[in-house]
């Protein structure tokens, strides 16, 4: 331990100095217009664009330490960040409202119970200390002496891997303990944040313990088993025409239920164009050029230019790049597509490629050696440089002018579809979509949301139609077709669900009508030894409780639970239409558990429903605060979504 905090305390300065250098360039891109607004407020509370960009980096560096995001999912990861801060601050307010605090008891027993934890930061912290005594140190000899005798002041547990359980409570237990700034940080963490939020949990579930009498009840229905028959028409075989169901039957549906089809949260349609981003016949010969340049660079006997370090530079493979180009996997075993197996297989040791073409884009390729095993098969350990065949700046460019030139035209009042038509491009009409949504036929477009939604602090400089959107396949243009505010009732957004829900259940009225045509014939079928089909009806017999899976019932239905518990034993059933279709029931036999099971279930389910269920109730709570709490985002003046 003594010996790697030695080894390792140089670095924490190094890292410690990075990060501080990685956050001040971070700021910088944050527009100074926008340095006066929160990044969010709710309830008076307020977030930092500060606060908010530290998180970002945490969450970045923890979850994806060197991987590079697109923008979809940094938009996507922005998005969480503030929701996190928004849960947080609801939390917060919650656990003042409801004066919940943190013990002293309770203090003592999670440092007791935390061990590694604890040791984990204050390693850190002494790692700290001994990079300052090295950064202080007047000679090597002074460095030795006061690292030493730092190392010696240090607690027993944190030198000494003979150390018990009991000299870390002993330790707890001094005064020494809590000169320790990591462990004041710690005590605030439990104070403020993890103890109050636990009581918080606890205070919200305490009313969702099911008694024994639910839980026995719950345990019998799950562990009961019946043998049964089942005859299934299903609506797949009673499709109904489009036509069936008229806009009028729509309307009417939707009139009668108007309550259950309200819209949950803001949401846009829009009529959009978009244009594919293609490489052109000038960007294939610009990118073949250049894939020229560095093969005559790298062929050249007397150029200094070497291959792994050129294919660090500019290969595009980033399976390989950082590797100096070279694979992992070998040509000649068919892991690779055939014009680069063919090419890497004809070069001698050492010989480099002229550029070859595959799907991927041009690939110079390197061999580093042949290998001939006892069938006679060869095989080439070998490197390439990538160069994708992309749209130049200058293709993309074209696209978005023709693109201008029909915004320019719809914002001074010319129809939208017509200006597109004027340059053979089709109007397509999206899905409706929420403030973290994209088109899905194009998907994400940086600058749509803020289309959309525009921050009210903001100049409304986007006019009628949006800016020239686009993402690595696509350049588009978008319009408003329609708008819903959250609490609207609206049968555009719900019209095809309705209609096919209406379809499906005359599809199910069909299907329980040929059911009960052949009725007679199900009645008579002999079980698994006879036909297991009756011309449109399937028939199969199974073991199955009131929660498994019965054909035209489906997993855990109200209505199988009835049929199983309320149908006379040995007897068919009447015709019963369900959402899949329709279906008969004979119930051959009930299978009750045993009673030592059902104690053993009956145990379970109280201990799951304390610890699974308390936690799903805490989250529905919080999201319900979640739902009814005004929130003010100004993502749009920090990053254009």
């Amino acid at each position: 331990m003594l010996t790697w905090i030695n080894e390792k305390a140089k670095w924490v300065i190094v890292i410690f100095a990075v990060g501080i250098a990685v956050g001040l360039l971070a700021m910088d891109r944050v527009p100074k217009t926008a340095q006066s607004y929160p990044i969010v407020e709710v309830n008076g509370h307020k977030v930092s664009s500060v606060e908010f960009d530290t998180r970002i980096k945490m969450i970045q560096q923890n979850q994806n330490g060197e991987q590079h995001l697109d923008d979809e999912q940094y938009a996507q990861l922005r998005n969480d960040v503030l929701r996190s801060f928004v849960r947080q601050i609801l939390q917060d307010e919650q656990i003042e409202k409801a004066g919940l605090a943190a013990s002293v008891v309770e203090l003592k027993a999670e440092f007791k119970n935390n061990s590694n934890a604890v040791r984990s930061r204050l390693v850190q912290e002494a790692q700290y200390r001994l990079a300052a005594i090295q950064q202080q140190a007047t000679s090597q000899e002074d460095l030795m002496q006061r690292s030493q005798a730092y190392i010696a002041s240090l607690p027993k547990f944190m030198v000494d891997t003979a150390a018990t359980k009991e000299d870390y409570e002993a330790w707890l237990e001094t005064p020494e303990a809590f000169k320790w700034g990591s462990m004041l940080q710690i005590e605030e963490e439990l104070k403020t944040k993890s103890v109050p939020m636990r009581q918080l949990q606890v205070l919200v579930g305490a009313s969702v313990h099911p008694t024994s009498l639910e839980a026995k009840w719950s345990a019998n229905r799950r562990l009961t088993d019946f043998d049964v028959d089942v005859a299934f028409a299903s609506n797949s075989d009673f499709a109904v025409a489009d036509d069936v169901v008229d806009t009028a039957m729509v309307k009417g549906y939707f009139n009668a239920h108007q309550d259950s089809f309200f819209v949950e949260n803001d949401a846009v349609k829009f009529n959009y164009v978009v244009l594919p981003v293609a490489a052109t016949a000038g960007d294939e010969e610009r990118i073949r050029e250049y894939a020229m340049t560095i093969y005559f660079q790298l062929a050249d006997t007397s150029s200094t230019a070497d291959f792994e370090e050129m294919a660090r530079i500019s290969s595009e493979d980033p399976g390989s790049a950082a590797n100096g180009g070279i694979l992992e996997q070998p040509a000649g075993k068919g892991l690779f597509v055939p014009e680069f197996e063919k090419a890497a297989l004809a070069l001698d040791s050492g010989a480099i490629s002229e550029p070859v073409r595959s799907q991927y884009g041009y690939h110079i390729i390197k061999s580093f050696g042949k290998t001939t095993d006892s069938t006679g098969a060869v095989t080439a350990k070998v490197g390439h440089i990538l160069l994708v065949v992309n749209a130049s700046s200058e293709t993309i460019d074209s696209l978005e002018r023709i693109l201008t030139g029909i915004k320019t035209e719809v914002d001074a009042g010319k129809d939208f579809a017509a200006a597109a038509k004027e340059r053979g491009l089709e109007v397509k009409e999206s899905e409706w979509i929420g403030h973290n949504g994209s088109i899905s036929a194009v998907g994400y477009l940086r600058g749509l949301v803020s289309y959309a939604w525009p921050n009210e602090n903001l100049p409304d400089e986007s006019g009628i139609a949006s800016p020239v959107l686009k993402n690595s396949k696509y350049v588009a243009l978008a319009v408003k077709a329609k708008e819903l505010k959250a609490g609207a009732r609206d049968l555009d957004m719900h019209f095809d669900a309705i209609k096919n829900n209406l379809k499906a259940k005359k599809s199910a009225a069909a299907a329980a009508a040929y059911l009960n045509s052949v009725a007679a014939k199900v009645k008579e079928w002999k079980g698994a030894a006879d036909s297991t089909k009756i011309e449109k009806v399937s028939l199969q017999n199974q073991k199955s409780s009131a929660e498994g899976f019965v054909p035209g019932f489906g997993y855990a239905s109200t209505n199988l639970y009835k049929v199983l518990n309320g149908q006379k034993v040995g007897e068919w059933g009447p015709v019963i239409e369900t959402e899949l279709g329709a279906v008969m029931v004979r119930v051959n036999n009930k299978i009750e558990p045993e009673a030592s099971a059902v104690e053993t279930a009956v145990k379970d389910e109280v201990e799951n429903s304390s610890r699974f269920v308390g936690m799903t109730v805490f989250n529905e709570f919080v999201g319900n605060l979640e739902k009814g709490t005004p929130v003010e985002s100004n993502l749009d003046l920090f990053y254009k979504e």
